[in-house]
């Protein structure tokens, strides 16, 4: 389906990364997964990628965080939330493929076997570090024992190595960690795809120093582009994933503090403005309009034709419009991230 100069960012179903996708001047070198979220329905995935994603451009929906544990029936009935989310699919003409993993539970499991069947797309398999903590033939099993419970082989099915949060971590740990990934798979190429995905996100802003700039290493980004491009490179080359400019775990429940931000993407870091309360600042909301001001005479700005993102922050640099909201800032934000990976990636040696 595609080879390793391919883009899978991992992005929560919230309303603000389905416009940045939809943006997105190319969608050829990407397949985005789309990770729904417990505040919205099953069907909401769908419904919205069918606004802004093209109905023959293949995805992979995870619902992993509605995923219960306990969940041992099986067959699993229409009203399965994975069951729900892909009538939708199917009802819409979509190419989206079921994302799930080895230790989801009987009923998830039985839901994605009857997605499988009633569409045709094919699974995507999503394995975490934790995964890998078995012997290599107890995971070879379990893969083997999956697949025969989808109808699947290996040329069917994706693969994403998900290494969660590399944060702290340097970029040649990240490329290490995944090498010992791929080294440690079954079969590596005979994966219809394989994909290794992190991210270097921080968790919170809560340490960042407020009314500047604050930089972090994009060491998910510099980990794999030193795997691939190494002397020491796997047998296969594996895509590229990481979860844009957030965090791989859900936000804490209850309300948030909005503060006036903007995550920006440079090639080898991210630069976080962290401002104020919008409810307690004297400027509020209008706080947006200075660090749009201030990102724009910076020298890592890419101009407002790079991307629907920058293209908002010069507007906003000049207090056009309103000053948007936390939405209007992370749409802003995956915009630019989005184009600067597909960037990056194109112009990989």
């Amino acid at each position: 389906m595609f080879d390793h100069k391919h883009y899978v960012p991992a992005l929560k179903g919230k309303r603000a990364e389905f416009p940045a996708l939809g943006a997105l001047a190319s969608k050829g070198r990407i397949t985005p997964l789309i990770e729904a979220v417990p505040s919205a329905e099953p069907r909401e995935v769908p419904r919205r990628m069918s606004t802004y994603w093209p109905a023959d451009a293949p995805y992979f929906i995870d619902l992993l965080f509605l995923d219960d544990p306990d969940d041992n029936t099986t067959p699993a009935p229409d009203t399965h939330p994975l069951r729900q989310c892909f009538s939708d699919v199917e009802d819409r003409d979509q190419v989206a493929i079921p994302v799930t993993g080895i230790s989801r539970s009987p009923g998830y499991q039985s839901a994605v076997e009857q997605v499988v069947s009633e569409q045709q797309r094919g699974v995507c398999i999503r394995l975490t570090a934790d995964d890998f903590e078995e012997d290599i033939e107890d995971l070879d099993e379990t893969l083997q024992a999956a697949l025969q419970i989808f109808a699947l082989g290996p040329g069917d099915t994706d693969i994403i190595l998900d290494a969660g949060s590399v944060a702290n971590a340097s970029a040649g740990v990240v490329a290490q960690l995944h090498r010992s990934h791929l080294d440690l798979m079954p079969n590596l190429d005979e994966w219809r795809t394989v994909t290794v995905l992190a991210s270097a996100f921080p968790y919170s802003l809560a340490p960042l120093i407020r009314g500047q700039w604050n930089p972090r290493n994009r060491h998910d980004w510099r980990g794999w582009r030193q795997l691939v491009t190494g002397t020491h490179r796997p047998t296969r080359l594996p895509s590229f994933g990481d979860y844009a400019i957030a965090h791989p775990d859900l936000p804490p429940e209850g309300r948030a503090t909005i503060l006036a931000q903007l995550r920006y993407a440079t090639p080898e870091s991210w630069l976080i403005w962290k401002g104020s309360n919008v409810f307690s600042h004297p400027n509020g909301f209008n706080q947006f309009f200075a660090i749009c001001e201030d990102m724009i005479t910076r020298p890592e700005y890419r101009g407002q034709a790079f991307s629907w993102g920058d293209a908002e922050i010069q507007r906003k640099a000049t207090n056009h419009d309103s000053p948007g909201n936390a939405e209007i800032w992370r749409r802003i934000g995956t915009s630019h991230h989005l184009e600067t990976v597909l960037d990056q990636i194109a112009n990989l040696p």
